[in-house]
């Protein structure tokens, strides 16, 4: 019977964990948008940045502590979320939200959201397709020419739906795995730059 190594394959989750805890971040994944904006300079100066399912809020707080200039933070979640002082979060199901909710488009677009996991691979990499298939119309309304989009997805169907579209809509695509990801995971995430529109 195959055996999981807790020990190697949750360390990078346990460390980060603490960490977020000493540092004031409301969940670990804060250090996946940190590390990932490191190395591939996602946030900028001014721009309009859109966060989808961003409860519990760790996100924004990091892109409220990196933005510059006259930045507007905007978070969607159909789950409350704690306010951030400078984020405006609106208590919404992804499914009713359209470009109505806002007065503006957006330069970058983040999503580190994903379905509920069953276990069921065949049920969750479903799952994962619809949601992503939201985020997808939700981009093609709200993303600016030249936006950028980061979005988790899973190793299997998922990714590769996700890739498609972004070769087709963006000039640049990349993927990453974040060292706050645990290492067991086969989440990944991909980076979409220069949106075609």
């Amino acid at each position: 019977m195959f055996k999981l190594n807790k020990k190697s394959s949750y360390v990078g989750g346990e460390k980060f964990n603490k960490l977020s805890k000493k540092e004031g971040y409301r969940s670990r994944a804060a250090y996946k948008l940190k590390q990932i904006n490191e190395s591939h300079n996602l946030i900028k100066p001014n721009q309009n940045i859109l966060d989808i399912g961003s409860a519990p809020g760790s996100w924004c707080q990091v892109v409220k502590e990196t933005v510059k200039g006259k930045s507007k933070i905007t978070a969607i979640d159909i789950l409350p979320m704690q306010p951030i002082d400078g984020v405006f979060f609106v208590k919404k199901d992804l499914l009713e939200i359209s470009d109505k909710d806002f007065n503006h488009s957006f330069d970058l677009v983040l999503s580190d959201i994903a379905p509920n996991i069953s276990g069921i691979s065949v049920i969750d990499s479903e799952n994962m397709i619809e949601l992503l298939n939201i985020e997808i119309y939700l981009i093609n309304k709200l993303l600016v020419k030249g936006g950028s989009f980061l979005a988790k997805c899973f190793h299997g169907n998922s990714f590769e739906h996700l890739k498609s579209f972004m070769k087709d809509k963006f000039e640049e695509v990349s993927r990453v795995k974040p060292q706050a990801s645990r290492a067991s995971s086969n989440e990944c995430y991909l980076i979409g730059k220069k949106f075609k529109n």
